[in-house]
């Protein structure tokens, strides 16, 4: 095949991708060198995973010998995407966060899976994931990534001071309501000639997807369904090198020096000649995408359509529903007599994944948080009941008889107070201990700039906490990093005591629902928010942009007024998005 040809391909791609968002490939990577990296995955994930309440997530940087696989590398880093993703962002790239994820089929809209942009305003992150179904060869058949093309075009808008400082919050990058669906949807309707929206989900393809997306611009989610097969996917995140946010980390690789200079530090050769050292596999990969059929994904044999696109509508609509499937969790245990402090575990592990409004800064410091908040949030439950068993918490809860209750306001005052405190200890402890085995492969100098870091801004985010669900996510994030900053420094009787008192606010918020017992769940095993969440005027067979349509403000409508058009013809026909190509 002729370099002009392939020069054409290579720029088509990357039109693609800067036009949509997002650009996938089906089997970019060999079946046997595929089932090779899979195989080493599944024994990785499934001896270090989390096994969290929603999904079992393993950072791959504390699994050496999984990073180490040259296949493995392959199917994230093939040298194609790699140039993709440098071309988009317009410079050399590193990988700054890599990790595995297996999700089960299960109907449910969390702070995890909520559609957003991801928390990076203030920079460009691309990310490439990589799907397929758990223990197979071939693609994804459910829980894939989903999207909204062209919302990459977007701004974001930001919070500005008096003084002139720009900031923003991660509240800010999600879409979690009905109002907020439909303001995503209007806003992208507006770059199809014909004022509808389009949602993609890739499921259904015959082998192992990747995908390169604009993760902090594009509209996307991973759609949990109780419908499809069991998905893992890996996903690593991409920064231009000049951003300041550190490499991964990753110990020297054998192999591909092209690895090493995006997962280590390199060996100091320039980007671009390393680059060219592959040229045989991108030139492999380019002829495939030009003359292969399926080689490179059509995203419009992928739309949501009709019923389809109205459940995920009504989902996504219905907002966060992770509160209703760990209430069905626990009664399910109480019913099976499961001991107090297992029921505590769980608890914990559900909120872990809610909400947990933190703030993102110009500079870009918030990063330095990340490691500390992805180690608490994703604590096995071995770790979980350490600590639990560690400060005794089965006693406390024993002992712990039902509290009057309080206005959220005055908790949050509380939790915020003693955040404060133990910022305090912090600004002047020196980290005296290792980091202990929770923390992988980040050492104790890292583990404790990061650790200080989250509490900073978990400070933040507890003055402005205005609900149950957030209040009790604070505090268990508070306490749990409590004990972990207590591990590393040795803050003496003043550290135990903040410890103490943020497990105590937290045991009062959760001990009543570890012996509820509530109605059976209409579908137990499926858990459906889709039937749970909706209510029976919004399960009728609407169209999502005829519900737009009626639901808008008066000044949203004037200012949208093609789309609401668009969205009165397309209600009244009733099929029209069956059309859409």
């Amino acid at each position: 095949m002729g370099g002009p040809l392939l020069r054409s391909t290579f720029t088509s791609l990357s039109g693609n991708l800067a036009a949509e968002g997002a650009l996938s490939f089906a089997g970019l990577v060999p079946p046997e060198r595929f089932d090779s990296a899979r195989r080493a995955y599944d024994s990785a994930i499934d001896t270090r995973g989390s096994r969290g309440s929603l999904h079992n997530y393993l950072n791959v940087a504390d699994a050496g010998s999984l990073v180490e696989h040259p296949e493995f590398r392959e199917a994230f880093a093939h040298p194609l995407l790699v140039a993709l993703v440098a071309h988009a962002l317009g410079g050399p790239v590193k990988i700054i966060d890599l990790r595995a994820k297996d999700t089960q089929p299960l109907d449910v809209v969390a702070r995890d899976n909520t559609l957003h942009v991801d928390n990076s305003p203030f920079m460009d992150e691309f990310k490439v994931i990589v799907t397929w179904t758990m223990g197979t060869g071939r693609g994804p058949s459910g829980q894939g990534l989903t999207y909204l093309p062209r919302t990459n075009r977007l701004l974001r808008q930001c919070f500005v001071n008096d003084d002139g400082t720009a900031w923003s919050d991660e509240d800010s990058c999600i879409f979690p309501s009905q109002a907020r669906v439909d303001e995503a949807l209007a806003a992208q309707a507006r770059f199809f000639d014909d004022g509808l929206p389009r949602v993609v989900h890739l499921q259904d393809i015959a082998a192992p997807c990747h995908t390169i997306f604009a993760a902090s611009r594009l509209v996307h989610h991973r759609y949990r369904t109780s419908a499809g097969g069991p998905r893992s996917a890996i996903m690593a995140a991409f920064h231009r090198t000049d951003e300041g946010t550190g490499f991964l980390g990753a110990s020297d690789l054998p192999g591909s020096a092209l690895d090493r200079f995006l997962l280590a530090t390199g060996d100091g050769r320039p980007f671009l000649e390393l680059l060219a050292d592959e040229m045989p596999r991108i030139v492999t990969a380019l002829a495939a995408a030009a003359s292969r059929p399926g080689f490179v994904v059509d995203p419009d044999r992928h739309l949501l359509r009709d019923e389809g696109f109205r459940s995920w509508y009504e989902r996504q609509s219905a907002g966060v529903s992770l509160d209703r499937l760990r209430r069905a969790t626990l009664a399910t245990a109480v019913d099976d007599d499961t001991p107090i402090v297992q029921r505590l575990v769980l608890r914990m592990q559900y909120d872990l994944q809610g909400a947990l409004n933190m703030p993102l800064y110009t500079d870009l410091r918030e990063e330095v948080r990340k490691r500390a908040r992805i180690v608490i949030r994703e604590m096995t439950p071995e770790h979980i009941r350490d600590i639990v068993t560690r400060h005794d918490l089965g006693a406390v809860l024993r002992a712990e008889s039902a509290p009057p209750r309080r206005p959220v306001g005055e908790l949050a005052e509380e939790l915020h107070g003693a955040l404060v405190a133990l910022q305090r200890l912090l600004s002047t402890a020196v980290a005296s201990r290792p980091a202990g085995p929770i923390w992988g492969s980040t050492d104790g100098s890292a583990a404790a700039l990061s650790l200080r870091r989250f509490i900073v801004d978990l400070c933040v985010a507890a003055a402005d906490i205005a609900d149950d669900a957030s209040l009790a996510t604070g505090c268990v994030f508070g306490a749990l990093g409590s004990v972990l900053a207590d591990d590393l420094f040795d803050l003496g009787a003043a550290g135990r005591e903040i410890t103490g008192e943020l497990f105590g606010m937290y045991i009062r918020l959760a001990a009543p629902s570890l012996g509820e017992q509530c109605p059976a769940h209409p579908e137990k095993e499926k858990l459906d928010t889709y039937l749970e969440s909706v209510n029976e005027e919004r399960q009728t067979a609407k169209l999502a942009s005829e519900v737009w349509f009626q639901a808008a403000s008066a000044e949203v409508t004037a200012r949208n007024d093609d789309f609401v058009r668009a969205a009165a013809a397309c209600a009244a026909a009733g099929a029209a998005l069956a059309g859409v190509r």
